[in-house]
């Protein structure tokens, strides 16, 4: 177990049992459909994830047009937690997913070479809930499998953190 895990397991074991178990709920679905969503050249999609009634988990991509809504794109870091916070308001549970090179795609740094080629290393998740005045942020590392069908891949430790979670 890496310095990743404890730290995810931390903020995990933080929540109350409903709020984790929503949190949870969430998460899988993240670690579940990205690996679908998620395109080498595109990078990590920036998605909207949220509760959709007492057993469904919805997933819509968001476009930046709808992320502008709530601030100026160039202070991203600054209102991230509004999104989400937005949604949580009327399902509960909601969580904004982008990666780790999303100032690079929202400032439209190029030509070739530049940091708008550079690929996502990791998949930010941006959680919000109802219940909590603080929303935490998980930041999952992928690995790229396979060269001529590339596919993210999440490290056996973030499937694991999240079982452990479900027994906690």
């Amino acid at each position: 177990m890496d310095d990743a895990s404890t730290f995810m397991r931390g903020q995990l074991r933080a929540l109350r049992p409903p709020v984790r178990a929503d949190v949870l709920r969430v998460l899988d679905r993240v670690v579940r459909d990205l690996p679908a969503h998620w395109r080498r050249r595109r990078g990590v999609p920036r998605l909207m994830v949220f509760l959709d009634g007492p057993a469904a988990v919805r997933v819509e991509t968001i476009t930046f047009g709808e992320l502008s809504r709530h601030g100026y794109l160039d202070e991203f870091s600054r209102w991230a937690a509004a999104v989400p916070a937005a949604r949580a308001e009327d399902h509960g549970c909601a969580a904004l997913v982008y990666g780790d090179c999303i100032h690079a795609r929202i400032n439209r740094i190029g030509p070739i070479g530049s940091a708008w080629h550079l690929p996502d290393t990791r998949v930010h998740v941006r959680v919000a809930h109802r219940d909590l005045r603080v929303s935490p942020t998980f930041a999952l590392p992928f690995e790229v499998d396979g060269r001529l069908i590339p596919r993210l891949v999440f490290p056996a430790w973030v499937s694991d953190t999240l079982a452990h979670a479900r027994r906690m």
